[in-house]
């Protein structure tokens, strides 16, 4: 049995409890936020206990692992807080701001022995899952091009503005694109070459982001990420990937989601499981990637597995190829990612 203590009752918060509920191995025995009534709401709905300071919750010696569902500027302290006193963490990506701060989470983790994943949910959200398997069995041939976008309005429900504070979220760079950046690298098994990287909004900095990646083997995939779109505007994550024999097209707001359109004339028309989510808020009504995470995350906790979907030292990957993103933005030239 995993017994879970969640820091942090906002959107993943809830998001993380509703799977838990769901998971048959795990007992949510703590849900800590220094907002009182927020952690109260959620521990009542799953039947848990509140804890106004995470210290509490993080010092029950019953407590198996801890579950960071905090703001970003926040995940380091807290991390390492959870790592010295023995428990297994999950933690909210991006994995940190800086990768110093990374570095040090991996480190700590290590020398405790605890085991330690980062959430890069896209890595299990069916559609890019689909896109995996098909790249890697090469179903369609090469790929040839690959466009990803991921839209959203002005994020507001963050506690205190955080996310529109860029030295505490990174901007939409760090914290929504990142999604992207982090499934590239995960779909090619490689960071690339090269990165060209323009930021359009001048008023909101790092708040939308377009890039382009090169790699050695002359693939080119193009990427985008904002949340500086109007309050009634619906969010968007969508991929298009041209192969030799098909292309195959994602738009989370379509129905059917994915559509493939293969060069011999057949198309067809995928269909996925969807897991419910109700009462979460935020941007997302399907629990599907957050709910194939944490079962993954789990299982591979009870039966002492190795994470091979995403490693600690993967996510810190991700965040470097971020950081390029941004220094290519910031001198308004293509840079080489070394």
């Amino acid at each position: 049995m995993v017994k879970v203590g969640i820091i942090g009752a906002g959107f993943m918060g809830s998001m993380h409890a509703t799977v838990y509920s769901q998971l048959p191995d795990v007992r949510i025995v703590g849900i800590a936020d220094i907002r009182g009534e927020k952690a109260k709401s959620l521990a009542t709905k799953f039947k848990s206990i509140p804890y106004f300071d995470p210290q509490q919750l993080l010092d029950r010696e019953d407590v198996t692992t801890i579950d960071v569902c905090l703001p970003t500027f926040l995940h380091k302290e807290f991390v390492i807080k959870a790592a010295e006193r023995g428990k297994d963490v999950i933690c909210e990506k991006p994995i940190a701001l800086t990768l110093k701060d990374a570095d040090e989470m991996i480190e700590v983790c290590k020398k405790y022995k605890v085991r330690f994943m980062v959430a890069q949910v896209i890595r299990f959200w069916a559609e890019y899952k689909f896109l995996k398997e098909v790249y890697d069995r090469k179903k369609y041939g090469e790929l040839i091009t690959l466009s990803c976008r991921r839209i959203s309005p002005l994020p507001t429900w963050g506690w205190q503005d955080w996310l529109l504070d860029e030295s505490k979220s990174g901007g939409a760079l760090i914290d929504l694109h990142i999604h992207d950046t982090d499934f590239i690298c995960y779909l090619t098994g490689k960071k690339p070459e090269k990165i060209y990287s323009r930021i359009i909004n001048k008023e909101r900095p790092y708040a939308h982001v377009y890039t382009t990646f090169t790699f050695t083997n002359g693939l080119i995939i193009t990427s985008e990420g904002g949340w500086d779109y109007p309050a009634n505007f619906p969010f968007e994550m969508s991929y298009l990937a041209k192969f030799e024999k098909a292309v195959v097209e994602f738009n989370s707001r379509n129905n059917p989601t994915l559509v493939v359109y293969e060069s011999a004339g057949k198309v067809d028309k995928p269909t996925f499981e969807k897991v419910k989510a109700e009462g979460t808020g935020g941007n997302i009504d399907d629990l599907g990637g957050y709910f194939y995470e944490l079962r993954y995350f789990v299982d591979h906790i009870i039966h002492n597995k190795p994470f091979n979907v995403v490693t600690p030292e993967e996510a810190r990957d991700s965040l470097y190829v971020v950081l390029k993103e941004k220094e290519s933005a910031d001198r308004e030239c293509e840079i080489f990612c070394r």
